[in-house]
């Protein structure tokens, strides 16, 4: 009798702060909730470490400077060359960075905090979210760009001793995987499948609503090898916000969509992955974390019964790589012994 294989849980964690939205939102607003957003890590740090959940923690790399300047011409990041450019945003891509320090613009530097994720009791995972929050899906994102981004949140990186692994596209827009395969990336997190295809925006926020109001299942997903020892682990439950219309959302909804991803995963020996922002947590914080709690308990009870691994992205990707060439072995091994009872036959 053949054990059953467990299921797959992830957990993926967009750090962000102010760059993940100088684009989208006036900027003391920005500045304001980047500052509540930062009085949420120590205790979604304690909460993974009260149930032994690792994550991958996905940096923007500017997050871990200390401090930058800008040229004499008045340019941020000078060596970082070509600057992201879009059409729809008529500025240098660096035009609202402070380049100050992180003492001055904490809502822009983060070192503090990825110090504290990699001091917590569980060993946790240091991703990349770009180094400047780019779009690499974006039509207008060239190669070179991509290229200058994602070495420099390498070199960022590499000068704290971290080894970036996994990647996490800034608005989940994948794009240019040639880059993350040439830097040895082996994962990054694909884009949710959709629930419904259209381009009405006011129909699919519609459905998206009531699928988080009926707590449905997270849509099925698996992991995928996109490139040679590249993987895509698509995400498939955002941990939605308590704001605007959300709040009419209940929280059990919330948790119970979370049980049932993870009750799919453990009967399929399938992924359940989830995802969101800190800065998720800002409005109605203790009922955030309660809900969290209660999705990172019933795991950690499924753990316990054998049903179900907790890993983080790079943890999964190395072993579906195993995996692979296990299976590679195996058949090279069978496709051997066919051989030899060929001959013997002969």
């Amino acid at each position: 009798m053949t054990s059953r294989k467990p299921g797959t849980m992830v957990v993926s964690l967009d750090l962000e702060l102010a760059w993940g939205r100088f684009d989208h939102l006036p900027l003391p607003i920005l500045e304001h909730e980047s500052r509540q957003e930062r009085k949420h890590i120590t205790p979604l740090l304690a909460l993974l470490d009260r149930y032994d959940i690792p994550a991958t923690w996905a940096v923007v790399g500017h997050l871990m400077l200390e401090k930058c300047l800008r040229s004499r011409h008045g340019i941020a990041h000078p060596d970082l060359i070509p600057h992201a450019y879009y059409s729809w945003f008529p500025l240098d891509w660096y035009s609202f960075d402070p380049c100050t320090t992180v003492d001055s613009a904490p809502a822009w530097y983060a070192p503090d905090i990825v110090e504290w994720i990699r001091r917590a009791r569980v060993r946790h995972e240091i991703g990349s979210h770009s180094f400047g929050h780019i779009y690499y899906g974006d039509p207008e994102c060239t190669q070179s760009v991509a290229l200058a981004d994602l070495n420099a949140a390498l070199e960022i990186a590499a000068r704290q001793g971290i080894v970036l692994k996994s990647l996490v596209f800034p608005r989940n827009q994948v794009g240019h995987l040639d880059v993350l395969k040439h830097f040895g990336f082996r994962s990054y997190r694909g884009a949710e499948p959709p629930l419904i295809r259209t381009d009405n925006r006011a129909l699919q926020r519609a459905v998206h609503f009531l699928d988080q109001l009926l707590a449905l299942r997270p849509r099925a997903v698996r992991a995928e090898e996109t490139l040679p020892g590249l993987w895509n682990l698509p995400g498939n439950h955002f941990f939605i916000a308590r704001d605007g219309m959300r709040r009419m959302i209940p929280m059990a909804s919330r948790v119970l969509k979370g049980k049932r991803g993870i009750a799919h995963a453990v009967k399929t020996g399938g992924l359940y992955h989830l995802w969101f922002h800190p800065f998720n947590l800002n409005e109605d914080t203790e009922a955030m974390l309660s809900g969290l709690a209660a999705i990172f308990e019933y795991a950690h009870r499924m753990r316990e019964q054998g049903l179900l691994d907790i890993l983080t992205m790079d943890d999964y990707a190395r072993r579906l790589e195993r995996e692979k060439q296990e299976g590679s072995h195996r058949a090279e091994q069978g496709l051997l012994e066919q051989q030899a009872e060929a001959q013997l036959s002969v």
